[in-house]
């Protein structure tokens, strides 16, 4: 037996392929649905629709917000006036003195009993150094606003001289009983 090769005809038994122009017209047509809308229509916005004009009546007190300024605009255009450059002489800011915080004397003495570097200065002096410079008009300036502080709370050391004639218990220290009771021996 010879083969024989496969032929896409389907021959006179088979179903026949039509064209495409005659498929078309042999299909049903579709039926027609809406489309569904995926924003407002081309052109929304610069027609003005008759349920926005029954909007806009009912609230006659808003405003379109489609319409612009109504202030009238000079068509001609004014002169600016310019005067002639003066520095401005006036300061802007205002300077006032500046005040140190009020604080109280006790306040202000036990800051400076507190101070460290007044305390090392007097530790330089203890130890016969010699302050110069900032370091010697620092320990002027805060020694003598210890001493103000300290008249002006009443603190202040009477000398032993004076502190031992007004005190009787001082006196009954100062003086020597071995003297007295075992004579002017030494």
């Amino acid at each position: 037996m010879t083969r024989q090769k496969k032929s896409r005809n389907a021959g006179n038994n088979g179903q026949r392929h039509l064209p495409a122009a005659e498929a078309r017209k042999m299909r049903p047509p579709k039926e027609e649905t809406k489309k569904k809308g995926s924003g407002k229509k081309s052109g929304s916005r610069n027609s003005v629709v008759e349920q926005d004009l029954a909007q806009l009546a009912a609230n006659s007190g808003s405003k379109d917000p489609r319409t612009g300024s109504k202030k009238p605009i000079a068509l001609i255009a004014e002169p600016i006036k310019t005067q002639p450059n003066k520095p401005d002489l006036q300061p802007k800011a205002r300077l006032i003195k500046a005040t140190a915080p009020s604080l109280s004397a006790t306040d202000e003495l036990t800051l400076i009993e507190n101070d460290i570097l007044l305390q090392q200065l007097l530790e330089r002096i203890e130890n016969n150094e010699t302050l110069t410079g900032k370091d010697a008009k620092y320990f002027n300036a805060k020694t003598a606003r210890l001493e103000q502080l300290m008249d002006q709370l009443g603190l202040t050391r009477q000398e032993p001289a004076e502190a031992d004639d007004n005190d009787p218990l001082a006196q009954f220290e100062r003086t020597d009983w071995r003297k007295s009771i075992l004579g002017d021996e030494d």
